[in-house]
């Protein structure tokens, strides 16, 4: 009896195939698709949870074509809107040649971005934007800090610190952290070491280095490159130490003023003086020269191979041509600037005010974009901008992390400190915060965390 069902079933299954043959895709339809390819991009993708118009062609298939193949591509762009960008681009582009083509289409990725976030993004035009990485990159975070207490392992870290904290800076991917205080002590911590289960007794594996002989100063800012951590003080020495081999002093530089900014490359450093200057060094024979281009203390400094940007108390900032070796351009402000952050052809600065200020730095233009208030009540005293997010952190107790477009809005505010949030740091996923409560907070995001396990 069970055998004559199967017997008949399978008769049933070939007769299906033998009379309802998928329809050949003709010549014309197989031209045409590479031509509207963008448009039925533009098309499917809609807000989460939109029907699309173009459902209606599933009506023109025969059951026994609805397969991967044989599927519009408007369906199928519809279809893994539902899926994190992380997904189809590490699975499912490799699935087949079909996914990979559609996938590899920038105009998808576009689209994808401004249906969910309609302000224009990148915030500056960018040459060669990768549109792939950067979809990717603002979903995810998106994702984490939307709901930061259930998607980041948090570190409240306080140990050998007894005084307001100044400076942090991560490094290693987000893996090592160092931190400078008014108590004089230069921590390094691996975050890697942290435990969720036993909190106590991590803290004190996360310690690498914990010293007050470091500086006899204030320690007020840091900066790395490679395998190479520079300090900044107030007893006006910048101080090289090597990451490999717990903090071992490779070289040091006297100043005449405390270094309130710091920038580090290799072969070269730009330290920011309270006394007005700019000091240049190259570490390699100690020769170095200071540019005075404020008439007040230098508050910030970031560089990269063509230019040199400064924020002073005086209400400037100061564009300097590393090529040229002099003063390309000086920007009046209303108010002075606290924190800098250079890249992607943007300039972004917070000031005393608490507002945020885009500059398009396009072909060396460095024109105002706009201000923006960001909904801080007190001074912005860091600012670091990514593909996937802008962090911003102020005296207001407060850090905030926003929208990577024009005009950001706000993702969430983290108020995990008691204290002015003195300076913030951001790599790879991991976010730390320096404040005047002697602590440091740290958020990993969870996918991270659980990897060091």
């Amino acid at each position: 009896m069970a055998s004559s069902q199967k017997s008949a079933y399978g008769d049933q299954i070939n007769a299906t195939k033998s009379n309802s043959q998928c329809p050949i895709k003709n010549a014309q339809l197989q031209q045409n698709e590479n031509d509207e390819i963008s448009k039925l991009l533009q098309e499917s993708v809609g807000e989460d949870g939109d029907q699309n118009d173009s459902f209606t062609l599933l009506k023109d298939l025969e059951a026994g074509c609805l397969t991967l193949e044989t599927l519009p591509a408007e369906i199928l762009m519809h279809i893994f809107q539902f899926l994190d960008a992380k997904v189809i681009v590490e699975v499912l582009g490799n699935v087949c040649v079909r996914f990979k083509d559609l996938f590899s289409r920038e105009t998808y990725w576009k689209t994808r971005i401004s249906k969910r976030w309609p302000k224009q993004y990148p915030p500056v035009y960018e040459e060669n934007f990768n549109w792939i990485e950067a979809c990717v990159e603002r979903e995810e975070q998106h994702r984490i800090w939307n709901k930061a207490k259930e998607t980041c392992a948090h570190i409240s870290y306080k140990e050998e610190i007894y005084a307001s904290v100044d400076t942090v800076h991560l490094m290693k991917g987000g893996k090592l952290l160092a931190t400078g205080s008014r108590d004089r002590f230069l921590n390094l911590l691996d975050l890697t070491k942290y435990d969720e289960e036993d909190p106590a007794a991590s803290k004190k594996l996360m310690s690498i280095v914990s010293s007050d002989k470091k500086h006899k100063g204030w320690i007020w800012s840091l900066a790395s490159y490679d395998d190479t951590l520079c300090s900044g003080s107030w007893d006006c020495y910048i101080k090289m130490w090597d990451l490999n081999a717990d903090l071992a002093e490779i070289n040091k530089f006297k100043c005449k003023s405390a270094i309130l900014g710091l920038h580090a490359e290799p072969n070269w450093l730009v330290g920011a003086g309270y006394n007005q200057f700019l000091y240049m060094i190259d570490p390699r024979n100690g020769s170095g020269e200071k540019k005075k281009f404020h008439r007040s203390p230098v508050l910030c400094v970031v560089a990269d191979e063509k230019y040199v940007i400064s924020g002073s108390e005086d209400k400037t900032m100061a564009i300097y041509d590393r090529r040229a070796g002099r003063v390309y351009k000086t920007i009046q402000t209303d108010s002075y600037a606290m924190g800098l952050s250079y890249g992607h052809n943007q300039l972004w600065m917070g000031d005393k005010e608490g507002q945020v200020h885009l500059f398009d730095t396009t072909y060396g233009s460095f024109e105002k974009v706009e201000s923006y208030d960001v909904g801080h009540t007190g001074k912005v005293t860091c600012i670091q901008y990514s593909t996937g997010a802008l962090f911003t952190s102020s005296t207001d107790k407060t850090v905030k992390v926003l929208e990577p477009t024009r005009n950001p809005d706000v993702i969430t505010t983290l108020d995990s400190h008691t204290g002015e949030v003195a300076r913030l740091s951001y790599q790879n996923g991991t976010l730390a915060t320096a404040g005047s409560d002697s602590t440091v907070q740290v958020w990993i995001p969870k996918t991270i965390y659980e990897s060091y396990r």
